[in-house]
């Protein structure tokens, strides 16, 4: 009997595959058999995605590497190739003739229908009585297979008469060889296993079976192996039920967190949502008074206005005087209104910031930001050309320790003192603004155009080599911080919204971070000069004296150039920047002026004209002050 009471000859019907009735039963070298179809699919799956000189395979059962017959044909087709174990086709075909009691064929030609058969011929596939099989069958077959089928199992007598035929050689394989652990017949054996030492009769390894110790061994380790493999199976199935049961408490687990987050996150939300409202009332409030400021003296105004033109137009003397007075009090109101935004005139955004690197979902929703950044204001009602110049004093740039004369490229205006940058002498020149000389540093290339990156620390553009010097003005010294080597020649610098905005021959570039250039606008002529606006607009002058040509624009925040101010006044733009109001100044060194421009472009005059000013190169503006490198040696401070 097999394991669990089912009969031995069923047991070895079964495809270990399939666990199904053989069909075309395969035989391995293993002496495991399979259904044709079953070891194909295996064959097929077990070498998926293996190179394609695969040649070998396991066994499904034991595991053991199989070789192919023929390696020329294709994987699909590789189980046809084993043999055929003609042992379970007969078997198979035995037991599917007899589902019922056998009866003998002759005894029931003879009116004996009941007479139980012992044999089978498998020749002539008739069931025989012990009697018909000696009187009939053995007279005329001698030489066939006959089986015992007494009480439905296979005699030991039969099992040795059914022997298997080689696929190869169709003769029966009745050798066995131990070297190669393979059935073989007769040519089997003189061809393949000529010089094994272990070849014998299959009947001779049986009967060593029987007596020997291999057949305990085996018996041994396949009671030892299904011991193990019951312990496999339950401890899998219970890693499986166990897999089941983390899946549901983790699924549990996971509803229970969403609960928790959404409780959690309503009541971020919740506070997120109040500070957004309260900024919004502040700001609103703020713009909202601003608003009804301007509202009422507009209206006032206006009114005003109108009422003296009626006023003059009735001859009302008194009422006229009046309105005039009035008029005279309310445009100084106005100025006074313009002049103290004007000072701080911004743009209010408000936004939800959320940062994951600072912050995860469940423990913060984000903040509200409040952004104010600098508007360009929308007119400047004529103020403009209500500056006048005066100049304070004149400075001579020179120091002892100058080889050449001066050729002051560049210069910035800080509120206690004046820092030039000397191409000839390769230097920085640091001067009060009296004029005492405190300090000069030697620069690893020529100096050209500098800008300030805080109060007291300033970038210098340089070339050969092409780069950016890093300079601190602190305690009358001016001190080296660091250099930035550059690919490209640079002229013009200024330094906005934490990035270095360059000009050079071919346009302005702005410097990225980790190195490598972004080109902002595209020019035909030099830029020399550059200078950053507040909000972060960068201005950009640009060296031409052609009628028509652009010679000032502006690059805003999202890097969209407009032009400014065209060739004509000012020729030959190099100096410039920007006050507090967004006023341009802009030195003109071939038309030998100094220019002021509104920001819009709109309204131009000249501060500084050729019978007062002589070869200008640089400005910079320092509150109500601005400072002119003028002539060779020469710098110039005005009051406006």
């Amino acid at each position: 009997m097999a394991e669990g009471g089912r009969p031995l000859d069923l047991y070895l019907l079964e495809c270990p595959i399939c666990l199904e009735r053989f069909q075309q039963p395969k035989s391995l070298p293993c002496l495991h058999s399979f259904c044709q179809d079953c070891l194909g699919t295996y064959i097929t799956q077990e070498i998926c995605g293996n190179t394609a000189t695969t040649t070998s395979f396991p066994c499904p059962v034991c595991r053991k590497i199989t070789s192919l017959v023929s390696q020329e044909e294709t994987k699909e087709q590789w189980a046809e190739q084993f043999p055929t174990n003609t042992v379970i086709q007969d078997l198979i075909q035995l037991k599917e003739r007899s589902p019922e009691p056998l009866y003998c064929k002759p005894c029931q030609t003879k009116g004996n229908p009941a007479n139980p058969a012992k044999f089978w011929c498998q020749m002539m596939n008739v069931n025989l009585c012990e009697t018909c099989k000696e009187q009939y069958h053995d007279i005329l077959h001698s030489d066939c297979n006959i089986l015992d089928i007494s009480e439905y199992h296979i005699r030991q007598t039969a099992r040795e008469q059914l022997v298997p035929k080689c696929d190869q050689h169709n003769e029966k394989m009745v050798w066995y060889c131990d070297d190669h652990r393979r059935l073989g017949c007769n040519v089997c054996m003189i061809r393949d296993h000529r010089p094994c030492g272990a070849v014998m009769m299959a009947t001779e390894y049986l009967q060593s079976l029987k007596v020997g110790s291999k057949r305990e061994n085996i018996e041994a380790g396949l009671k030892r192996g299904v011991q193990v493999l019951k312990s496999l199976v339950k401890d899998f199935n219970e890693q499986l039920q166990s897999l089941v049961h983390n899946q549901e408490s983790s699924l549990q687990s996971i509803t229970n967190q969403r609960e928790n987050i959404d409780k959690q996150l309503n009541k971020l939300q919740v506070a997120v949502t109040d500070d957004l409202v309260k900024m919004f009332k502040d700001q609103r409030r703020d713009k909202e008074a601003s608003l009804q400021q301007c509202e009422r003296l507009m209206n006032g105004m206006t009114n005003t206005l109108k009422s003296s033109v009626t006023a003059i137009e009735s001859d009302n003397a008194t009422e006229a005087i009046t309105l005039y007075h009035r008029g005279q009090a309310e445009v100084e109101s106005c100025k006074a209104l313009i002049t103290e935004m004007s000072k701080s005139y911004t743009s209010v955004s408000i936004k939800h910031k959320f940062n994951p690197r600072k912050g995860t979902l469940g423990t913060k929703m984000g903040e509200i930001a409040l952004q104010k950044r600098h508007r360009q204001f929308p007119c400047d009602l004529g103020y403009l050309s209500e500056y006048c110049v005066k100049q304070i004093r004149k400075i001579d740039m020179t120091i002892p320790s100058d080889e050449k004369q001066c050729w002051l490229h560049g210069v910035v205006h800080l509120s206690e003192c004046i820092v030039v940058s000397d191409t000839n002498n390769r230097s920085l020149k640091l001067f009060t603004v009296e004029g005492k000389y405190q300090h000069h540093l030697i620069l690893d290339g020529i100096p050209r155009d500098m800008c300030l990156m805080n109060k007291n620390t300033l970038a210098v553009a340089v070339s050969f080599p092409d780069g950016i010097r890093v300079v601190k003005v602190e305690d009358s010294k001016l001190s080296p911080l660091s250099n930035i080597d550059l690919s490209i020649g640079v002229s013009g610098i200024t330094y906005t919204n934490g990035r270095f905005v360059v000009g050079t021959y071919r346009g302005v570039f702005s410097l990225a971070e980790k190195g490598g250039n972004e080109l902002l606008l595209k020019l035909s002529s030099p830029c020399l000069y550059l200078a950053c606006g507040f909000g972060g607009d960068t201005v950009v002058s640009i060296k031409t004296n052609k009628a028509g040509n652009v010679a000032v624009s502006r690059l805003s925040a999202d890097n969209h150039s407009t032009n400014v101010l065209k060739v004509g006044v000012v020729r030959d733009v190099m100096g410039i920047d920007v006050d507090r109001k967004g006023n341009i100044f802009v030195c003109g060194r071939e038309s030998n002026n100094v220019v002021q421009i509104s920001g819009d472009g709109k309204r131009v005059r000249e501060l500084l004209t050729s019978h007062e000013i002589r070869d200008p190169m640089a400005i910079s503006i320092c509150d109500d002050k601005f400072v002119v490198t003028d002539e060779s040696n020469y710098i110039r401070i005005f009051q406006l």
